[in-house]
C-alpha cells in the first residue's frame, strides 16, 4: 500500500469538509445532510490517518502468501474513494462558484437519495478499512473471512455502480436530451405490489423459452385493466436484472407508460430512455448520438427532438454484437404514440436476432397479428397466482391471519370462484374483509361482496360523503387526465377553485392536506416521492366507462371526449386569478417564487395550450383565451406575463432577458409554437395589423418558424396564406422554415408535409431547393 495515496485522501477528505463546513453555515434546509455527511468523513479521515501510520506494518502483511485481501481491491478502494471524494467536491465548489457569480441563494447541490447513496459508500469503505487494522496478519477466522469476502464483493460491485455513475454525469446533458422521463419510481412503485410466489408461471415458463427461440422474438402481454400486467411486468424486470449479474450475456431496457405523464407517453422519450439505460453498460452505443448532439446548438432550448430513426439505428448497431438485449414497455396503450411505438419496437425485433422486445398492453392492436410476434392473453383461471395471492394475504395480514382455518378457507374458496382473472378485485375485496371490527361482519362483507371490479368501485364512491362529492370527482378527473403528475399541494390548489374564484389564498385550502386521500377511499394514492396516482389504471377505465353513466354512481362519471376542453378552461381560470395579476417583474430577485408559492402553476403554464390543442374551441373558450391575452395591457404584462415567465423557468440570471422576450413578444407566437389553430384564426381575424414575421420567444424567431419546427403545419399553413415569410431564418439555429424539407426524415415524423404548403406560389418559391 502506497502511503503516500492515503496522505492524499486525507488531504482530499479535509478538502471537501471544508467545503461541507462553509455550505453549513449558509445553507439553512440542508443541517442535517451536512452534519451526517462531515461526521462521515471525520471517521473516514481518522481511519485513513491510522493506516497511514500503520503502512509498513500493513504492507508486509499484504506480502504474505496467507493475505485474504485482494491486492487489487485494495488499490481500487482507495482509487474510488479518491474519486468519490473528487466528485463530491466538484459538485460543492459548483455551487458555489455559481453562487459567487449569481449573486443568489447557495443551494444544498444533492437530493435526499445522493446524500443516502453517498452515506452508504462511506460506509462501506469504512468498514472495508477498519477490517484491515483489526485482522490478525497471519490467522484469520472462518467469520471474518467471510465477512472480507462479502465486503469486498460489495465493494467491487460498487466500483462497478461508481464507473456507470461517471459515465452518466459525463453524459448527463445528452441523456437529458434524449431520455427526459426516468422509469425508476414507476418501477419501484409496480415492484412493491409483487407477493412472493406469485408470477413463477410466467417467469419460469413462457420468459425464458421466448428469450431462448430465434422466432417470435416480440411478445405481448394482453389483458384487461386489473389482471396485474404492471407487477408481472416489474417482477419480469427485476429477474432479467438478476439474470445478467449472475453473468448471463444479456442486457436489459424497460420503460413504463402512466397516465399521469404526459411525457412518458411519447415514443421518442420512450425508445431514448432505452438507449439512456443500456448506455449504464454500453457507453459506445451513444456514439453516434453524440456526434449529433455535438453538432447541435449548445443552448438546450435550441435543439431539434433526437429522431426515432437515430435511436433505433444506436439500439441496431449494439445488438450486432453477442449480447442479447432485452427490451420492455408497459402500458403502451397508455402512448398517445401507441401505433408508432409499436411499431419502432417491432421493427426492431424483426431486424435482429439479438433483440427481444416485450410489450403489456390492454388494447387488441391489429399489428399484434405481426409474423415475428407472440401474444398472451392473461387468465387468472388458468395459473395460480391468484391463488397464490390469496393464501399469501391470508397468512400475512394481522387481521386476517387470526381467523379460523375453516373461515379462511371459505374466503380463499370465495373469492378464487369469483376472481374472473382479476387481482385488484381480489386485493380490494382482502382489504374489505380485513377492514371489518369482527367476523361476524367479515362474514357479512364476504356474502355480499361486490361481484366484479366495477361493483367494488361503485361501492367505493358511496362511501363518499355527499359533502365531499364535488372535491373527489375534481380530484379524480385532474388524476385520470392531467399530463404532469402533481403532488398534494398542487392537486389541493386545483380543486378548490372554479370559475367565481377570483383569488387563491390559505384559507380556501383542505385541512389537513391529506384529507383528500381519506374522502376519495382508497381511490388515489401518494407515492414515495410526494406525487399522487390513481390508485390504479382501472379507476380511470372505470370512471370513463359506459356502465357508470347509468349507474347509481354516475355523478362521478367522467367524459374523456370533454376532459382537454374542461381541463383548459380550468387552468386559465387559474391564471386568471388576482394572484397573479401583478406580472413578471414582482420578485426580480427570485423570479422562480411564483412557482414556488403555487405549487398547480408549472402544470397550468405549460399544459393549458396542450389541454387546448387537443380540443375544439367554442365561441365562449375563444372568449377566455382572448380575455387572458388582453391582460398584456397590465403593468409587467399581467397574468400573461405572469405565465410566459413561468413558462421561461426565468431564473435571476435569465431576468432581463427573458423579461425583454416578454415585453416584445405577441401571443400569436406562443399559440403557433403550441398548435392551437383556432386562437391563432382568432387572434388573425380580431387583430388585421398584427405584424406575423415579428420576432418572438427568446431567440427572437417567427410565428412560422416555430410552428413548422414543432410540426405545427396546420398553423404553418394558416400563417402562410396570412403573408408570413418562411425565409426569415432562425437566429437560434441559423434555419428556416425552406431549410426544413432538407431535414432528414424519421420513419413517420418528417418535415415534408409542409411541401405541398410551401408548394403555393409565392415571392420566396425560388429559393427553395431539393
Amino acid at each position: 500500500m502506497d502511503p503516500i495515496s492515503i496522505t492524499g485522501l486525507v488531504i482530499e477528505v479535509s478538502h471537501v469538509l471544508s467545503s461541507l463546513i462553509r455550505y453549513g453555515k449558509a445553507v439553512q434546509t440542508a443541517k442535517s445532510e451536512v452534519r451526517k455527511l462531515s461526521e462521515e468523513l471525520f471517521a473516514l479521515k481518522g481511519i485513513l490517518e491510522h493506516l497511514a501510520a500503520h503502512s509498513t506494518d500493513i504492507a508486509k502483511w499484504e506480502e504474505s502468501e496467507t493475505s485474504l485481501f485482494d491486492r487489487d481491491v485494495m488499490a481500487r478502494v482507495l482509487h474510488t474513494t479518491n474519486e468519490f471524494l473528487q466528485s463530491l467536491l466538484v459538485d460543492l465548489e459548483t455551487s458555489e462558484t455559481k453562487f459567487k457569480r449569481l449573486k443568489q441563494a447557495l443551494k444544498w447541490p444533492f437530493t435526499q437519495t445522493q446524500v443516502i447513496d453517498h452515506l452508504a459508500r462511506l460506509e462501506r469503505v469504512k468498514s472495508w478499512l477498519i477490517l484491515v487494522l483489526m485482522a490478525d496478519h497471519n490467522s484469520v477466522d472462518r467469520e471474518m473471512q467471510h465477512e472480507i469476502r462479502d465486503l469486498t464483493n460489495t465493494l467491487k460491485e460498487d466500483l462497478h455502480i461508481r464507473a456507470q455513475e461517471r459515465n452518466q454525469f459525463l453524459n448527463r446533458e445528452l441523456l437529458q436530451w434524449i431520455a427526459p422521463v426516468n422509469p425508476e419510481s414507476s418501477h419501484l412503485r409496480a415492484s412493491k405490489r409483487h407477493r412472493n410466489g406469485t408470477g413463477r408461471w410466467f417467469v419460469d415458463g413462457y420468459l425464458k423459452m421466448f428469450l431462448n427461440q430465434e422466432e417470435n422474438r416480440s411478445f405481448f402481454l394482453l389483458g384487461k385493466s386489473g389482471t396485474g400486467k404492471t407487477t408481472l411486468f416489474a417482477q419480469v424486470a427485476n429477474e432479467l436484472t438478476y439474470m445478467a449479474s449472475q453473468g448471463q450475456s444479456m442486457c436489459l431496457a424497460y420503460f413504463y407508460c402512466t397516465i399521469s405523464d404526459f411525457a412518458s407517453q411519447n415514443a421518442r422519450n420512450v425508445l431514448g430512455s432505452l438507449v439512456a439505460q443500456l448506455s449504464g453498460t454500453a457507453p459506445s452505443i451513444l456514439g453516434d448520438i453524440r456526434s449529433i448532439y455535438n453538432k447541435g446548438p449548445k443552448n438546450q432550448a435550441h435543439r431539434f427532438p433526437i429522431e426515432l430513426s437515430v435511436l433505433e439505428a444506436a439500439i441496431l448497431k449494439y445488438a450486432s454484437g453477442t449480447t442479447k438485449i432485452v427490451l420492455l414497455v408497459d402500458a403502451i396503450n397508455e402512448s398517445h404514440d401507441m401505433q408508432l411505438l409499436e411499431a419502432s419496437l417491432l421493427r426492431l425485433a424483426s431486424l435482429s436476432t439479438n433483440i427481444r422486445v416485450l410489450i403489456t398492453t390492454t388494447s387488441t392492436m391489429g399489428s399484434i397479428r405481426h409474423p415475428n410476434a407472440s401474444v398472451l392473453n392473461i387468465s387468472g383461471k388458468s395459473r395460480g397466482d391468484i391463488d397464490t395471492f390469496i393464501k399469501y394475504r391470508l397468512q400475512t395480514d394481522s387481521t386476517l391471519s387470526n381467523l379460523a382455518p375453516e373461515f379462511r378457507a371459505e374466503i380463499e374458496s370465495t373469492l378464487l370462484g369469483n376472481a374472473d382473472g382479476s387481482f385488484r378485485w381480489v386485493q380490494l375485496s382482502l382489504d374489505n374483509l380485513s377492514a371489518q371490527r369482527s367476523v361476524r361482519a367479515m362474514r357479512q362483507a364476504l356474502q355480499n361482496l361486490p361481484g366484479t371490479l366495477r361493483e367494488t368501485y361503485a361501492s367505493m364512491l358511496e362511501r363518499i360523503a355527499p359533502d365531499d362529492w364535488k372535491i373527489a370527482r375534481e380530484a379524480l378527473f385532474w388524476l385520470s387526465f392531467t399530463k404532469q403528475p402533481l403532488t398534494l399541494r398542487s392537486l389541493n390548489e386545483v380543486v378548490v377553485t372554479d370559475e367565481t374564484c377570483m383569488t387563491l389564498d390559505e384559507d380556501m385550502m383542505l385541512v389537513p392536506p391529506h384529507i383528500i386521500l381519506d374522502i376519495c377511499q382508497g381511490l388515489i394514492t401518494e407515492d414515495q416521492n410526494g406525487y399522487l396516482n390513481l390508485a390504479h389504471a382501472s379507476v380511470k377505465d372505470f370512471l370513463t366507462s359506459d356502465w357508470i353513466r347509468s349507474s347509481r354512481v354516475q355523478y362521478f362519471a367522467l367524459d374523456a371526449a370533454t376532459a382537454d376542453l374542461k381541463a383548459m378552461h380550468r387552468c386559465l381560470t387559474y391564471l386568471c386569478l388576482d394572484n397573479f395579476a401583478q406580472g413578471y417583474l414582482k420578485y426580480p430577485e427570485n423570479p422562480a417564487k411564483v412557482r414556488q408559492d403555487h405549487a398547480f402553476m408549472t402544470c397550468a403554464a405549460n399544459f393549458w395550450p396542450q389541454h387546448g390543442a387537443a380540443c375544439g374551441f367554442g365561441e365562449r373558450k375563444q372568449d377566455m383565451i382572448h380575455k387572458f391575452f388582453a391582460t398584456r395591457s397590465l403593468p409587467g404584462r399581467g397574468n400573461y406575463g405572469t405565465w410566459i415567465q413561468v413558462l421561461l423557468r426565468t431564473t435571476a440570471a435569465s431576468n432581463t432577458t427573458d423579461a425583454i422576450a416578454i415585453d416584445g413578444t405577441h401571443p400569436l407566437y406562443y399559440a403557433a409554437s403550441f398548435g392551437m389553430v383556432p386562437v391563432v384564426e382568432y387572434i388573425l381575424a380580431s387583430e388585421p395589423d398584427v405584424d406575423i414575421n415579428a420576432p418572438g420567444g427568446r431567440t427572437g424567431a417567427t410565428a412560422v418558424w416555430i410552428a413548422s419546427l414543432r410540426f405545427n403545419f396546420e398553423v404553418a399553413d394558416v400563417l402562410l396564406r396570412a403573408g408570413a415569410d418562411p425565409s426569415i431564418k432562425d437566429p437560434g439555429s441559423g434555419l428556416n422554415v425552406l431549410d426544413l424539407l432538407r431535414m432528414v426524415p424519421t420513419h413517420r415524423r418528417n418535415y415534408q408535409g409542409l411541401r405541398p404548403i410551401l408548394a403555393r406560389p409565392a415571392p420566396w418559391k425560388g429559393q427553395m431547393k431539393g
